[in-house]
């Protein structure tokens, strides 16, 4: 069944046709990348929180053994254990304060990383949502010319059949 474009060229009416059978969004291929790159952030961002984590948690068990070992000193002490044993403890605690300073350092670290990762994602999201705007709003601009191209078919189509109609009643009154 071939299309009849009132007042349109074979070329117009083709434009019209395919232009009506489906919406395309030109800048598709841009709105996939930018899922690409959103969705790469994000599992950059799991990433970098799962080490932040790590670290978190080897710090809070360096702490908690810190805490121990002052606890074992002071008993030590009570005890009146000997100098040298208290000496060893001592150095112990000392290094491990050592330890639990570079493993802060480690966690501030991993956390100014995590934040600057989720600063790329919260940055990849308003990118994707700029076109997926874009996206929408063409769309709509489309369904508002397909509903204005379907009113005018049907609106011609009516007028077709008014036409008929007026033309037989007067032909059978002659």
């Amino acid at each position: 069944m071939k299309r009849q474009l009132i007042g349109c060229s074979p070329w117009q009416a083709r434009r019209v046709r395919i232009s009506m059978d489906s919406f395309n969004f030109r800048l598709q291929p841009v709105l996939e990348h930018r899922r690409r790159l959103e969705n790469q952030a994000k599992q950059e961002l799991a990433r970098a929180k799962t080490a932040e984590h790590q670290a978190r948690e080897v710090l809070t068990s360096m702490e908690v053994a810190f805490g121990d070992g002052q606890s074992d000193m002071a008993d030590a002490r009570r005890a009146e254990i000997d100098t040298s044993e208290v000496a060893v403890y001592q150095r112990y605690l000392d290094r491990l304060k050592q330890d639990i300073a570079e493993q802060d350092g480690i966690v501030t670290t991993l956390h100014i990383h995590s934040e600057q990762r989720r600063s790329e994602v919260i940055d990849g999201m308003k990118a994707r949502k700029v076109v997926e705007k874009l996206k929408e709003r063409q769309y709509q601009e489309y369904r508002i010319e397909v509903n204005r191209y379907e009113q005018k078919q049907v609106d011609e189509f009516a007028t077709t059949r008014y036409n008929r109609s007026k033309g037989q009643i007067g032909v059978e009154q002659e």
